[in-house]
């Protein structure tokens, strides 16, 4: 039986259930932008070209259909997702062959003993349980979700919030189907029992009980990231195509102070990579090595007489040898604020937001990632949240040859007027891009900008 159809029975007999269900929520999102104007100049070490004026859409728009039932202690969540040209490529599900499929979730929820114990199971988009808290103004944190299309979208979890320790939640997954076993294909190697425990999901949540401090600790750890029942675009030559090897084993751990000095909201992240890696010595030999990345992430948010909210984030990096490509460390740090003021008594605001990026590696091949948009290689880094050389996917500086260490600068600013309906927003906009590579003897840079205009209503 395909998922898809053990998705729609559910959701049939959900619906069907719906006169005794205690509440039945339909919920629809509308969230596109526009480009009435965008073009991007390049200088490649001395030799300038520019694109010719173009007008288009935000690939990553979409329309969202959801509907969730709740009746006593279960929930069942489906929901529908079309991208901006109306299909359904965006989420690519093994379990139909390999196609694209607008159900971007199908889950349940059921909550036992009160709801200390809860079993969580089905296809999920971007879950985190609550454990990873976003950034004010970078938004998903560069820590991967419990469950997400990137690396998996199916999970079966229990989590335990004991009645005698409140404010105390744990959690443990694994990427296992209702249905076949442990993953989405019948029969295939990475799909077998022997590996399962290398796929375990593990996240704790604690908020501290001392006097004065509203604060919560989350945690979280993977021996493994795999793609299970994820196209992977033909990104992963250095892994088996059954998918047994792991991308990538992390830990993280993050603090959340809502009412920090009764001032902002402050989130403190730290998150750790590892990967089996191979690298180059100099007698011209492969050896095999364990390689390791690092984050860390401050994010602040303040609101000043509920008319004006600023966010201020920044998130270092550092990969250390091997851990992007062979022979390769770099670092990078991007800092971005955003500030929002609304206009008293009309529904109109206005903002501005800036990001400044620097970077640098020994070799020249940090951002070399396949599609060539300077980005670091997705399959240590998700696609959602790549490090990249810009914002919002603009235009960057075209890469050097490598080889040489080299140095990446990028600016960018958005200054925005936004109009608030009662269940949506319209947003005008101006954004410009300034992106530079260099070395001591070569230099290529970009600068670029687009009018988009963004709608967004939700019913």
């Amino acid at each position: 039986m395909k998922i898809n159809k053990l998705i729609l029975g559910a959701a049939a007999l959900a619906m069907g259930g719906g006169a005794f269900a205690q509440s039945v929520a339909f919920h629809a999102g509308i969230d596109y932008t526009a480009w009435g104007f965008a073009r991007s100049s390049y200088n490649d070490d001395g030799s300038a070209t520019h694109t010719n004026p173009s007008a288009g859409y935000d690939p990553d728009g979409n329309m969202t259909v959801d509907v969730a039932v709740r009746a006593a202690s279960f929930e069942f969540n489906l929901g529908l997702y079309f991208n901006a040209d109306g299909g359904d490529e965006e989420f690519i599900d093994f379990s139909d062959g390999g196609k694209g499929t607008p159900f971007y979730k199908g889950n349940m929820k059921i909550g036992l003993f009160n709801d200390q114990l809860s079993i969580y199971t089905g296809k999920f988009h971007d879950f985190n349980g609550g454990y990873i808290a976003d950034g004010s103004v970078l938004g998903g944190q560069y820590i991967t979700n419990l469950a997400d299309k990137d690396y998996g979208a199916y999970l079966t979890g229990l989590e335990f919030s004991p009645a005698f320790l409140s404010g105390l939640k744990l959690f443990a997954g694994f990427p296992i189907l209702p249905i076949r076993g442990n993953g989405i294909q019948a029969n295939e190697e990475y799909n077998q029992w022997k590996h399962l425990g290398k796929k375990i999901k593990l996240a704790a949540s604690y908020a501290l009980p001392v006097e004065g401090l509203d604060c919560t600790l989350n945690l979280g750890f993977r021996p493994g990231t795999y793609y299970d029942g994820v196209d992977n675009g033909g990104t992963m030559d250095t892994f088996t195509e059954t998918f047994t090897k792991s991308a990538f084993g992390e830990a993280y751990i993050q603090g959340v102070l809502p009412n920090f000095l009764e001032l902002m909201n402050l989130v403190v992240s730290y998150d750790m990579r590892y990967r089996d890696s191979s690298y180059v010595d100099i007698r011209n030999e492969t050896k095999e090595k364990t390689a390791f990345a690092h984050m860390i992430g401050v994010s602040a948010e303040m609101t000043f007489e509920d008319l004006m909210v600023l966010g201020v984030e920044d998130r270092f990096y550092y990969a250390g040898n091997d851990y992007v490509h062979s022979d390769e460390k770099f670092i990078y740090d991007i800092l971005a604020a955003n500030a929002e003021h609304s206009v008293a008594g009309t529904p109109i605001s206005v903002g501005l937001g800036l990001a400044g990026i620097l970077a640098a590696d020994a070799n020249g091949t940090a951002f070399a990632d396949d599609d060539g948009t300077g980005k670091v290689n997705n399959d240590t880094y998700s696609s959602s949240t790549s490090i990249s050389l810009t914002v919002n996917d603009m235009a960057t500086a075209n890469l050097l040859a490598g080889g040489d260490a080299t140095t990446y600068l990028g600016f960018y600013t958005k200054p925005y007027f936004k109009y608030s309906f009662s269940n949506g927003s319209l947003i005008v906009a101006a954004e410009f891009a300034y992106s530079k590579a260099f070395t001591d003897d070569v230099s290529n840079n970009c600068f670029s900008y687009r009018i988009p205009v963004g709608i967004k209503f939700e019913f």
